[in-house]
């Protein structure tokens, strides 16, 4: 009788928590286990509130800047990117739609394009384009017993930057969202969305 053998099959490697020490996306450290050990800074201009900067927190380099404007569109400076020159930001992180009609944010990165989607599943979640069936990240919102975080599969740890800026950006635009909607006291009905994200209403 003839013995047969299995090939062992790699483990899918466990997913990585980057942990905020506050949820606010304007200034912030973002750590993986060692709260005292941050990977990213987040640090926005006090007197203006309009230059926010992330930083790689291990050895305080500045990975990209974005600028809001008032009348102009905002800009993004990745200082490895571009010659270090700004572009638009809508250029970098851009609005589109699915199929279905859902709205997106696309970005193209050194491993291809991914799209940020809001549903009633995840508030935001990452995919890779044209798989829309699993997220590779996802946002893990704060409770008692667990941080507020950006949950990252193996393939999103290899555009780490890209989904720790892009998330920053959402996620402040969606709580904007928000506080424009409870500050005009508007009924919204379940499936209404606000910058093409889902909003929870009473």
């Amino acid at each position: 009788m003839q013995a047969t053998t299995t090939t062992p099959t790699n483990p899918t490697p466990p997913s990585k928590s980057y942990n905020f020490s506050r949820e606010d996306m304007k200034n912030t450290k973002i750590f993986n286990n060692q709260p005292a050990s941050p990977l990213y800074s987040v640090v926005t201009d006090v007197k203006s509130d309009k230059r926010t900067d992330i930083f790689d927190a291990r050895g305080n380099r500045l990975l990209a800047r974005v600028d809001k404007r008032d009348i102009l569109p905002d800009t993004i400076t990745f200082p490895n990117r571009n010659n270090g020159s700004s572009i638009n930001l809508s250029k970098w992180l851009q609005k589109g739609k699915l199929g279905d009609g859902h709205h997106i944010h696309s970005i193209d990165t050194a491993r291809g394009t991914y799209v940020w989607k809001s549903d009633a599943n995840y508030r935001l979640a990452l995919y890779r384009k044209g798989d829309m069936s699993s997220p590779v990240a996802h946002l893990q919102q704060g409770t008692r017993t667990q941080n507020f975080a950006v949950i990252m599969q193996g393939e999103a740890e290899l555009i780490r930057d890209d989904v720790i800026v892009s998330f920053l950006i959402l996620e402040q635009r969606l709580r904007i969202s928000e506080k424009h909607i409870d500050v005009g006291g508007g009924k919204f009905d379940q499936n209404r969305t606000v910058l093409g994200h889902h909003v929870n209403t009473p």
